[in-house]
């Protein structure tokens, strides 16, 4: 039996006494492994999934044991979708999910010609393999065994817990969704984040006025198709369209890449619930809250209040928290165009179509008189009015009734 330990201060350990190094040297003298664990990370399952193949391993089987019960985060469960992918299509392995208690187990088997060899035992969930910021200073331990006995009793343990859990599959179909914190609209000003109680009442206020808007995106073999019925840039993708021209310049200035147009159709905007009048507070399904108007020819535009980019960095930002699509500063960087939205990605998300749904509530919040240019005049001291509620969310229904 042999300890391992955490490279963190001020407990510092030799690096080939790391749960880390331990793991991998493992897993380079193995041909298979089993491991359950409480929790993955998303970084965790792509280390794994790396080592896998550089070590060629031929059979994988990982377990997670505590996302039953308290859901899965987006972003792991899309990241488990593409590596089970990768591992089923290979034929080498399969993820599963314990089902039915909270299993918080850490333990990784290592295989070598169909025998057990080595045990690694302790407080380590898959992240220790590849520590995050949030986890980098959490410490770890475990133990190496490699008594024959013990690890057959290990070896029984985890097919005992194999029986008790669930695919993929199932488990996106069953196990609740956790929506991740935004860090793209973090200290946004005008945005607010509400507790999950808020949310309940909002939901329970809802009416029947329902306004469905599709978001128009490119699907991923056409992202550099630049003909119009392609979307490549559309208003979810607008930051890849030529940028504005600088009066002073003379040239294009790129658009940024959280500018996002929410157009409306006309038979939404000819609905007698069409919000024209007046501001608006808009209640995302992820507890985020800002006030929103709708602006350009006859109200066409919905924009957050005072903001353009608001609610291109809740819809992008979204994506980003998921792990399915990644952020730029400038989208010149973008060479490969993997910050733009696709259709598979909303599909992945269930993100097709924004829904703003109507309800009887109303709460207090700024409302500014215009400028002569028609422009929102915010040197003078706005007016406190009771504006309308709307609750967002997002579905895959196509039909607008």
């Amino acid at each position: 039996m042999e300890a391992l330990f955490t490279n963190v201060a001020p407990l510092r350990a030799p690096e080939d006494e790391t749960i880390k190094y331990n793991i991998e040297k493992c897993i380079s003298d193995s041909d298979k492994l089993e491991i359950a664990v409480g929790y993955f990370s998303t970084q965790g399952l792509d280390k794994l999934n790396e080592w896998v193949h550089k070590y060629n391993i031929k059979d994988v089987t990982l377990i997670g044991g505590m996302y039953s019960v308290e859901g899965i985060p987006e972003s792991v469960y899309n990241k488990m979708v593409d590596i089970e992918q990768i591992w089923s299509k290979e034929q080498i392995g399969q993820i599963l999910l314990v089902n039915n208690m909270n299993y918080h187990g850490k333990i990784y088997t290592f295989w070598k010609n169909g025998q057990i060899i080595k045990t690694v035992l302790g407080s380590a969930n898959l992240g220790a393999i590849c520590p995050s910021t949030s986890t980098q200073r959490q410490y770890e331990l475990a133990t190496i065994i490699e008594d024959k006995k013990e690890n057959l009793e290990y070896q029984k343990h985890l097919e005992d817990l194999k029986r008790f859990t669930t695919t993929v599959e199932e488990a996106g179909k069953s196990f609740k969704k956790i929506h991740e914190k935004i860090a793209l609209l973090d200290g946004i000003e005008g945005v607010s984040t509400l507790t999950d109680t808020s949310i309940k009442k909002v939901q329970d206020s809802l009416q029947d006025d329902v306004l469905r808007i599709p978001i128009k995106a490119p699907k991923y073999a056409d992202r550099f198709n630049s003909d119009r019925g392609s979307f490549s840039h559309s208003n979810i993708n607008v930051c890849y369209a030529k940028g504005r021209l600088n009066s002073k310049t003379h040239k294009r200035d790129p658009r940024k890449w959280f500018e996002v147009q929410i157009t409306c159709d006309v038979d939404l905007i000819d609905r007698d619930c069409y919000p024209r009048k007046a501001p608006f507070f808009i209640i995302t399904d992820d507890n985020y809250m800002f006030e929103a108007h709708t602006t350009s020819d006859n109200h066409k535009q919905l924009s957050a209040y005072g903001s353009d980019r608001v609610i291109g960095r809740w819809i992008k930002g979204r994506l980003v928290a998921m792990g399915l699509l990644k952020a730029y500063d400038n989208v010149n960087h973008d060479k490969n165009r993997d910050g733009m939205v696709t259709i598979e990605m909303l599909n992945r998300a269930h993100m097709r179509v924004l829904e703003l749904h109507k309800t009887n509530l109303k709460y207090l919040g700024k409302v500014y008189s215009l400028n002569s240019r028609g422009r929102l005049d915010k040197k003078k001291e706005p007016k406190y009015k009771a504006l309308d509620v709307w609750y967002a969310t997002f579905s895959d229904n196509l039909e607008n009734k």
